[in-house]
């Protein structure tokens, strides 16, 4: 009986040292300080939004919670990150084509709106980047109001793709 505890204490000191160990030795991730959006026309208060609600998935200026450095929340918010970059990084804004710029504004515009971003889960976490209606409704309308400046610019054509 003396060696089952000795052993399940063992793991147990084990499991506690690799999560301590994973705490000291992997350093947190500090904030890049980067522009969002290099390149559109954005007015301050939606910037602002979009650093509150949006960039710590979807730029380079991630703020890693303490949390992120002990597996498996480690795994699940890079996999979480990787796949919310792949899909727009707003600190890569610059380096998509035109036609690319207006694809996500619109579907930033429509995730925004009808509350798909930022997901649920995210925001249960970080109360924080919860937006109010009237929020959602100005990043729409910021979405709409840059589609229609890159058009004027002439860096869109008349027959791309809405």
């Amino acid at each position: 009986m003396l060696r089952k505890i000795t052993r399940a204490g063992s793991i147990t000191l084990m499991l506690v040292g690799v999560t301590l160990g994973a705490l000291v030795l992997r350093p947190g991730s500090a904030p890049v300080a980067g522009v969002l959006l290099p390149g559109a026309t954005i007015d301050r208060s939606i910037l602002t939004l979009l650093e509150r609600s949006c960039q710590n998935c979807h730029s380079e200026n991630t703020q890693r919670p303490w949390y992120s450095r002990i597996p498996p929340a480690s795994w699940i918010i890079a996999k979480d990150i990787r796949e919310a970059r792949s899909h727009v990084n707003f600190s890569n804004w610059n380096s998509y084509p035109a036609e690319v710029q207006e694809n996500l504004l619109t579907e930033i515009g429509a995730v925004a709106r009808i509350r798909r971003m930022p997901p649920a889960r995210y925001t249960f976490l970080h109360h924080e980047a919860i937006l109010t209606q009237q929020e959602r409704q100005q990043i729409y309308e910021w979405c709409r109001a840059e589609k229609k400046r890159l058009r004027a610019i002439g860096r869109l054509t008349p027959g791309s793709p809405r």
